[in-house]
C-alpha cells in the first residue's frame, strides 16, 4: 500500500502531522509552580534583618512602584517612558517603622547588575529614600545592620 503512495503524499501527511503537533504545543495552557519569595541566602539574611531591627516591619520584594511614581503628567509620554524604566523592578527589603520607610535594603549577589542597581538607587535616592547595600559574601551581623539602618544621615 505504501508503495502506491507518491512521495508528495507522504510529505504532505508528515507536514500535517508536524502542524498538528505545533498546534497542540502552541495552544497548551501555561502551567505554573509555586516559588519562594526569597532565596535561601535571602532568607538567612532576613533573619539577621529581623534581629537587627526588632521594632520594625521588614517587607520583602517590594515593587519599586509602591515607593515612587514618575514625576510627570499621568498618561503623558514622559510619564510612560519613566514608568517603563521602573515598572518591572523591585527592591529586596523595605524597613518600616510606624508606617514610615526607614531604609531600602539590597543584598547584592551575583544576580545583581551593578549598572541597573545604580540607576534604581539614583531613582530611590532622588525621592528621599536611604538605600543600603550589603554584599552577600560579607555577611554583616545584626549589630552592623542596625548601625547602617539607624546611622544619622
Amino acid at each position: 500500500m505504501i508503495e502506491n503512495l507518491s512521495w508528495s503524499w507522504l510529505a504532505g501527511i508528515a507536514l500535517l502531522g508536524m502542524v498538528f503537533v505545533l498546534v497542540l504545543v502552541w495552544t497548551r495552557k501555561p502551567r505554573y509552580r509555586r516559588h519562594s519569595i526569597m532565596t535561601e541566602n535571602e532568607q538567612e539574611f532576613y533573619q539577621r534583618l529581623l534581629a537587627a531591627c526588632p521594632d520594625c516591619q521588614i517587607w520583602p520584594q517590594v515593587p519599586i512602584l509602591a515607593l515612587v511614581r514618575p514625576d510627570a503628567k499621568e498618561g503623558s509620554r514622559a510619564f510612560w517612558m519613566a514608568f517603563k524604566k521602573i515598572s518591572n523592578t523591585r527592591v529586596d527589603w523595605v524597613i518600616v517603622r510606624n508606617i514610615e520607610v526607614l531604609a531600602v535594603v539590597e543584598l547584592d549577589d551575583r544576580s545583581h547588575d551593578a549598572r541597573r542597581d545604580a540607576q534604581r538607587d539614583k531613582v530611590l535616592k532622588s525621592c528621599g529614600y536611604r538605600v543600603i547595600r550589603f554584599n552577600s559574601g560579607r555577611r554583616p551581623d545584626p549589630r552592623q545592620i542596625h548601625e547602617a539602618v539607624f546611622r544619622p544621615e
